[in-house]
C-alpha cells in the first residue's frame, strides 16, 4: 500500500495557504487603522464637495457620478443648498 499523504508535509498547498493566512493577519490588523482613514473622508468630501448642473435638464450631479462630466455640465456649484436654491434637482443616480 501507498502511504496517504499528509497536509503538513512540505509542498507547494501548505505554504500557499501559510501565505493566505499571514496576508489576511496583516489584514486584520490593518483594520482599525483603515476603519479610521476612511471615517475621516465623508467630512473632507462634504467639505469640498463640487457639484456640476445640467444646464438644460436642470439635475446637479456630484463627483464620481456617470454623468457628472457632460458636455451640458457647466454650471458649478459648492454645496447642494447652492444648487437646490439656483433651481436644480439631484440626480436620481448619484443622489448627492
Amino acid at each position: 500500500m501507498r502511504p496517504t499523504p499528509s497536509l503538513f508535509r512540505s509542498g507547494p498547498w501548505p505554504l500557499a495557504v501559510r501565505a493566505a493566512a499571514a496576508a489576511l493577519l496583516t489584514l486584520l490588523l490593518a483594520l482599525p487603522l483603515t476603519l479610521a482613514v476612511f471615517s475621516a473622508l465623508p467630512t473632507q468630501a462634504a467639505q469640498n464637495a463640487v457639484y456640476h448642473g445640467n444646464v438644460q435638464s436642470h439635475i446637479f450631479h456630484q463627483q464620481g457620478c456617470t454623468y457628472y462630466a457632460c458636455k451640458a455640465c457647466t454650471a458649478v456649484f459648492t454645496t447642494r443648498k447652492a444648487a437646490l436654491d439656483a433651481g436644480f434637482r439631484p440626480c436620481k443616480v448619484c443622489k448627492p
